[in-house]
């Protein structure tokens, strides 16, 4: 089966949800309609305030000033949407913050400046008031404007007073939105340029059958060359913050698939994605590009999954073409229960936390049994993870547990070493010493 190219250039999936990406990726829905409410709810009041037909919110933008937010006099026959663009230099905004304006114009006809505006008939603007719009670091933003189609003498300082209070609150709201976008951003610039440099590497943890006494697959382990170091969690969520979860989750997905054909024909690969993720049409794409008998996908259980039912829905096509599905953390929490109740899975992976000296604690060896015992109920395969010393691993196979993933039997490798181990071990049973860590 020939494969797609996984390096950055080459990663057609990449490119693909790249492109796509929307520029207000970094805010989430819900925090860029709240922002947008109160601004709007603030253009509002100051139009009604100062009894003026239309008031806006604009930005400057590739020396374009461009209306965010507005609000019209349900009677005026101005139709202006919000996105609308002028040149910076052929309008009032721009000449008010210039001081070559302004800022109240009670009667744009009787200002030989604004007499002669292309935009007073454009818009037919006849009276004007408006301020800048700056930073906390005395940036320039945009404007907060107001005008009528008729002269209106009664515009006073006071007015201008209050408008530039509510300027004040509309630089705070979009401040807010700011910093957080250009934070994302220099973040998205961070992760794109480790990409670009091939500094996500992918490392294969072994798993061990006990009853075949050889490795049968590997878990993919996304590890990023970093200074200063930060761990896989830490990337990935500061990649979801920031608006590309997608994108390195599934760019580390694909590198990982990549290396089935540098691993032995019967082992086979576990690949970690986040439940939010499962519905993507990239994701649909990728995974059908390859052998899906030799692929599992594993859901953790710190993420909560809404509807259990479209998760199965969606999964489906997969797993009739012989895809496996792991619930990874069991008895973590209550959570990767209901997980194992609902996803149906075929693995079962035991937590970290009922392994920890399993062999001298009685209730977690009573939780690992009731556990296996609902996995042959329900044919599923019980997998311990996070195993350390041969107690454990003792402990464990007593009580029926037949795979094994941990530091005892191998730390996370590069594919190369991964594959040395796996012949290294073939059909040899684990050694007993807790001192060896590559059995055999």
């Amino acid at each position: 089966m020939a494969h797609k190219g996984t390096s950055l250039s080459d990663s057609t999936l990449y490119s693909t949800l790249l492109d796509n990406l929307a520029p207000s990726a970094s805010l989430s829905e819900d925090e860029t309609d709240l922002q947008s409410r109160d601004l709007n709810a603030l253009v509002e009041s100051i139009r009604q305030h100062l009894g003026m037909e239309v008031a806006f919110i604009s930005r400057y933008k590739d020396n374009f000033r461009e209306f965010t937010h507005l609000s019209i006099h349900p009677e005026c026959m101005l139709n202006i949407p919000v996105g609308h663009k002028d040149p910076s230099d052929t309008t009032y905004c721009q000449l008010i913050c210039e001081d070559k304006l302004p800022p109240i114009i009670p009667d744009t006809k009787k200002n030989p400046i604004t007499k002669a505006m292309a935009v007073t008939e454009a818009l037919n603007i006849g009276s004007y008031i408006g301020v800048p719009i700056r930073l906390s670091d005395d940036r320039l933003y945009g404007t907060l404007c107001c005008f009528s189609s008729q002269p209106d003498d009664s515009l006073t300082h006071k007015d201008l007073s209050i408008l530039s209070l509510f300027a004040k609150f509309a630089a705070r709201n979009i401040e807010a939105e700011l910093i957080k976008y250009e934070t994302d951003e220099a973040m998205r610039h961070s992760i794109f340029s480790m990409l670009e440099q091939d500094k996500l590497k992918i490392v294969l943890q072994p798993i061990y059958g006990c009853d075949q006494a050889k490795i049968v697959g590997f878990e993919c382990l996304a590890r990023f060359q970093s200074e200063p170091y930060l761990p896989p969690n830490v990337w990935f969520a500061k990649a979801h913050n920031s608006g590309i979860g997608e994108v390195l989750e599934l760019y580390s997905i694909q590198l990982s698939l990549a290396l089935l054909d540098d691993i032995p024909e019967d082992t086979y690969l576990t690949l970690n994605v986040s439940p939010e993720y499962i519905h993507s049409k990239a994701l649909h794409e990728i995974l059908n590009q390859y052998p899906l008998s030799r692929i599992v996908l594993e859901v953790t259980e710190r993420e909560s999954i809404d509807d259990y039912q479209s998760f199965r829905d969606s999964l489906a096509p997969l797993r009739a073409k012989g895809m496996r599905l792991a619930v990874d953390d069991a008895g973590a929490g209550f959570a990767s229960f209901q997980h194992i109740l609902e996803l149906q899975a075929d693995i079962i992976k035991l937590d970290r936390s009922l392994i920890c000296n399993v062999h001298e604690d009685r209730s977690r060896r009573a939780l690992v049994a009731a556990l296996i015992g609902f996995a042959k109920e329900t044919e599923s395969l019980v997998l311990g993870e996070g195993v350390e010393t041969s107690e454990e691993m003792g402990a464990l196979h007593k009580l029926g547990v037949s795979y094994i993933q941990g530091y005892y039997f191998s730390y996370p490798l590069p594919p190369e070493k991964a594959v040395e181990l796996y012949h290294a071990t073939h059909h040899c049973p684990l050694d007993a010493d807790p001192t060896e860590k590559t059995p055999c």
